[in-house]
């Protein structure tokens, strides 16, 4: 071979083996893709079923040699190809970008709804992060971790897969993951619609027991071997007021098994009596009184707590609940954050009937508002005094021990009180004034 020929040979050697490399470059590009498609052919048939996030999971971590999960926004594990990988993929997908990095790329993913490879310290790993949507809101993220980075030709060892398909597999498989959990969204929706609606019927039910709300009851797991009592709380309003996931939650925790419901401004329970012994109203009583307790350790206050009779058959727990409210509403003019009986209202049963109380407030003040005038001026107990006194059936002696005064005091009371009121209350008449005047204050809060 001449001198002229070797580098016309040597030549035309390189440009056959770059032209072989081409080849191969191409044939390996093209198994890829037509993986891809695969994949996402596999995916997009596994939203059209009735599966699970981890089957859908699992297929992208064996097809990505990586493993991965699915976060919620406050990256708590919602699903994962298995429970070591839950732990082990949050703790290295922190250690790997810092907590202000993955907030970036989280944010970034989430704006953008793309796939974003997360840059970090590890040289030997790859984290990609994609965003689950579930309609118009991101509702997590997918996490998938390869360790193997590649070959060092274009990143082709991403996942097995290359950096770019692998940003495309993960962003597909997202997006089915969005899918299933928007289905699982919709269903739990409708679960809870049709669970509400039931809990109305039993609480309006109106005419007679054709047991429909026996029927009503069975679905939301009312036992009708038990008495059970409602419990209305009545959602406050300001800046302490509780709101009603709260109280939903406080009152879930105190009363596992009564039947809970939200409604426009209060949050209303069913409560059964406890199977260790004692009665429906008492153990509602008790729930209530910790559930204002919790919620005041918390900051938060309610207008107010009634509780019903009890009732044993699922048609009268309407009547329960018409009773519940009615304590609220009594328990709401005495001032908030009360916890009211019906069955201990007593007088104020019937003053509930007056809807506006300016009209009982000008009763009370025509027969004692000049004792409360004088108790304000003066420092005086008539009204208290009075109030004892009638509590203790008109015995000064009985009312003068809860006073903590001599018996001597309490009679001297009573005459002024008859002096200052022009009233005398050895006569019915003007003894039964007094004593609903003395009732509509206390119930009034005054």
């Amino acid at each position: 071979m001449s001198a002229a020929d070797a580098p016309t040979g040597g030549l035309s050697a390189a440009r056959s083996a770059a032209g072989g490399m081409r080849n191969t470059d191409g044939a390996d590009e093209l198994v890829r893709l037509r993986k891809l498609v695969a994949m996402c052919s596999h995916l997009s048939a596994a939203a059209a079923q009735q599966t699970e996030l981890e089957p859908v999971l699992r297929f992208l971590a064996a097809n990505t040699i990586s493993s991965v999960a699915v976060l919620d926004r406050g990256l708590e594990t919602i699903a994962a190809t298995s429970a070591a990988d839950a732990d082990g993929i949050v703790a290295r997908t922190r250690s790997h970008a810092g907590t202000a990095g993955l907030k970036g790329v989280l944010a970034a993913a989430a704006r953008n709804r793309r796939a974003l490879r997360v840059p970090g310290r590890e040289q030997n790993g790859s984290i990609v992060v994609a965003p689950v949507s579930v309609g118009d809101e991101v509702a997590g993220y997918l996490v998938a971790v390869s360790d193997a980075v590649g070959d060092g030709g274009a990143g082709r060892g991403i996942g097995g897969m290359g950096e770019d398909l692998m940003l495309l597999a993960c962003e597909h498989a997202a997006m089915v993951c969005g899918v299933l959990l928007g289905r699982e969204v919709v269903v739990t929706a409708a679960a809870g619609r049709a669970r509400r609606e039931l809990v109305e019927g039993l609480l309006l039910h109106r005419g007679q027991d054709d047991g429909e709300a026996s029927r009503w009851a069975r679905h939301l797991g009312y036992d009708e071997t038990r008495h059970h009592a409602v419990v209305s709380v009545a959602l406050a309003r300001g800046h302490r007021a509780a709101e009603q996931p709260a109280v939903e939650g406080v009152l879930a925790r105190l009363a596992g098994d009564a039947i809970l419901v939200s409604r426009t401004d209060e949050v209303v329970a069913v409560v059964a009596e406890p199977a260790g012994g004692g009665t429906a109203v008492e153990h509602a009583r008790r729930v209530a009184t910790d559930c204002l307790t919790e919620l005041d350790r918390r900051g938060l206050s309610v207008a107010a707590v009634g509780i019903g009779n009890q009732y044993r058959s699922a048609a009268e727990i309407a009547s329960s609940y018409s009773e519940a409210r009615r304590a609220v509403a009594s328990g709401e003019r005495m001032g908030p954050g009360r916890v009211i009986l019906f069955a201990e209202l007593g007088i104020h049963r019937l003053l509930l009937r007056f809807p506006d109380v300016t009209e009982l407030r000008a009763f009370a003040d025509d027969v004692i508002g000049r004792l409360v005038r004088e108790d304000a001026t003066a420092g005086t107990d008539y009204v208290a005094t009075l109030s004892v006194y009638f509590k203790e059936l008109g015995s000064p002696s009985r009312a003068a021990k809860r006073l903590h005064v001599h018996p001597n005091t309490v009679a001297y009371r009573l005459r002024r009180v008859e002096e200052i009121t022009g009233l005398r209350l050895d006569l019915q008449r003007d003894r039964l004034m007094v004593e609903m005047a003395v009732e509509i204050l206390e119930g009034l809060g005054s």
